[in-house]
């Protein structure tokens, strides 16, 4: 028998069916020479602190930092049925081996290996990695399994960050919790998340609007405006100056412009749209993604990628067309897949797309939330191969007096990709948005009237979950190196997860009664991030760590515990001693000590 051990339930049901084990057993799905079970989530967790030493119950500066000399692991109380279930299936006589078909990432990763080596089993893996719950796809990885030592990286950064976390995150909470009085969770990712959110709230209480003035003249076919103005006086005297005088066209350039179709959407990207178009918080659109996903309705989620693989290419077009139908959509008369198709750019899972297993009758079944989520995926993959927007631009510059003012118009030459994904601009495909009349440099046209426009400065916009999303993705990425594929702070796995977490910990709040909420730093936020250092309000340290978790699941330079943690104290004593061979785990292990000391 082959055991198969699947992160979800649902996900087992499937790969079940795929495989012909059709008898339910209790906590697995027997037949066909398989056993099909699941985790349920993390089922091992790192042990709390007083697993350790009794004495770490009460929380105390004097007791820090906490480094643990061997890793401790338990089993989740709450799951510790399943666990049951699966450690008694690793130990059957008959099972001569097992696939790990958990969700295939670095997470992913993490949560099978924690289960087999908490279980003690020792028999053979193989690794089931698939970016499709379609039969098709279940069938092909199944016909391709890799050994699982092939993923042992991977799995070695999963534990190197699940551990520096530990490190960081534990310490640095029971320290600022106990020289302030008060709980204060603190964490590599969430701390830099939240600082960003409390920074951009300051900048807003300390913004002073300023007031500017404009000036617009009317001319015989068209108005032309000044460019911005301090003070009013000054303003009002040009208008005044330019009623009955004459405005002379010194400047008139006509460009044809394109805009190219968008990417495909990866997590992040998705989460932002849905965000803005629809008011879904990024813990309801990956909810809900994954819930398609499930339902073999839509590729694996999880992915920051925006690409398609070269081996996709011929499979695209009968895609595009199938896809149009679900939602009588109309496909693009021109396909061009060659701008989605890149190798290169895939990590470990292309873009997010539609499969070919979605069914038009089953779609009315679906509730609301992941229906719209589907109409996003499937536009954007419409829209993504469909030809670029053609536009034409007229900029004219007129000068009256020693003033020069301008006008700017514009024609829809082809409406392309956005008369799929945004309908509202293709309705004026062909038509002049702003009407010009025919100008030329020398022309002039006698001032009508003139008048003065007041406005003022704005303040940055207040957080959205799209912004701080974005914000996410870019933070301290412009100090890692190019070819890094992983950066800003989180992963598109986890940044929900993270927001998510600020607000249920009353960190954040989300307020406003339009559909996009903002985000806003409560007053625990805000006394949060004044006490932290600087070190832990940065997203430097996680960009390093990104940057090394990547190189270790791609090289498999983890250092064991045993020796890290010797060289924890090496470095404590003789920093200037930290061999410098580029062990990325232990560059990280030393960082989160340097930390930790630092801030003591």
């Amino acid at each position: 028998m082959q055991l198969v051990i699947a992160e979800k339930p649902s996900v087992a049901q499937s790969l079940a069916r795929v495989l012909g084990a059709r008898k339910r057993e209790d906590g697995y799905v027997e037949g066909n020479g398989y056993l099909v079970s699941w985790c349920v989530g993390h089922l091992v967790e790192l042990a709390a602190p007083d697993d350790y030493d009794p004495r770490y119950k009460k929380w105390s500066k004097e007791d820090l930092p906490i480094l643990p000399a061997e890793w401790k692991y338990q089993v989740s109380a709450a799951t510790k049925k399943q666990f049951d279930i699966l450690k008694q299936l690793m130990n059957r006589k008959d099972v001569s081996e097992i696939i790990c078909a958990t969700d295939a990432g670095r997470e992913g990763e993490l949560i099978f290996r924690l289960v087999y080596h908490q279980c003690g089993c020792k028999k053979p893996f193989l690794r089931l990695w698939i970016s499709s719950m379609e039969d098709s796809a279940i069938r092909e990885g199944f016909a391709n399994l890799k050994p699982g030592s092939e993923y042992d990286s991977l799995y070695e950064a999963a534990l190197c960050r699940e551990r520096a976390d530990w490190i960081v995150g534990m310490n640095a909470t029971r320290l600022f919790s106990v020289l302030y009085g008060r709980t204060l969770h603190v964490g590599r990712v969430v701390s830099p998340t939240l600082a960003m959110v409390v920074l951009r709230e300051a900048e807003i209480d300390a913004f002073v609007p300023e007031p500017f003035y404009t000036v617009n003249i009317a001319l015989s076919k068209v108005n032309a405006a000044s460019g911005r103005i301090k003070e009013k006086v000054a303003a009002e005297s040009l208008a005044g100056a330019c009623v009955g005088e004459t405005a002379v066209v010194i400047k008139c350039e006509h460009k044809e412009k394109s805009e190219k179709a968008p990417a495909l959407y990866d997590l992040t990207t998705l989460q932002r749209e849905a965000n803005r178009q629809l008011g879904y918080t990024a813990q309801q659109t990956l909810d809900y993604t994954q819930a398609l996903y499930e339902k073999k309705m839509v590729t694996y989620p999880r992915t920051d990628s925006r690409y398609l693989t070269d081996d996709m290419a011929e499979k695209i077009p009968g895609l595009v067309n199938a896809s149009a139908w679900l939602f009588a959509q109309t496909a693009p008369e021109e396909i061009s897949v060659e701008p989605i198709i890149n190798s290169k750019k895939v990590s470990d899972h292309h873009a997010i797309i539609p499969t070919m297993s979605v069914k038009k009758e089953a779609i009315m079944g679906l509730p609301a939330g992941e229906r719209e989520i589907l109409r996003l995926v499937v536009t954007r993959l419409l829209a993504s191969v469909a030809p670029p927007y053609r536009y034409a631009e007229t900029v004219a510059e007129f000068q009256c007096g020693e003033e020069v003012f301008t006008v700017k118009g514009k024609t829809v030459l082809d409406a392309g990709w956005k008369a799929i994904e945004k309908p509202e601009k293709a309705d004026k495909a062909n038509k002049v948005e702003v009407p010009l009349p025919e100008l030329k440099v020398g022309d002039s046209f006698p001032v009508l009237s003139a008048d003065v426009k007041e406005g003022k400065t704005k303040p940055k916009a207040h957080y959205t979950e799209d912004s701080l999303l974005s914000a996410m993705e870019r933070a301290g990425a412009e100090t890692m190196p190019d070819e890094v594929e992983r950066k800003g702070i989180g992963t598109p796995a986890t940044r929900a997860g993270i927001i998510e977490r600020l607000v249920t910990r009353g960190f954040l709040e989300r307020k406003g009664d339009k559909k996009v909420r903002n985000l806003i730093p409560t007053e625990k936020g805000v006394a949060l991030i004044t006490v932290l250092p600087e070190q832990l309000q940065s997203a430097s340290m996680t960009a390093d760590w990104e940057e090394k978790l990547l190189q270790i699941a791609e090289n498999g330079c983890m250092v064991k515990t045993g020796s890290a943690l010797k060289s924890f104290v090496l470095y404590l004593r003789f920093p200037e001693r930290l061999p410098a061979s580029g062990w990325s785990s232990l560059d990280i292990w030393k960082s989160a000590l340097s930390l930790y000391v630092s801030i003591r």
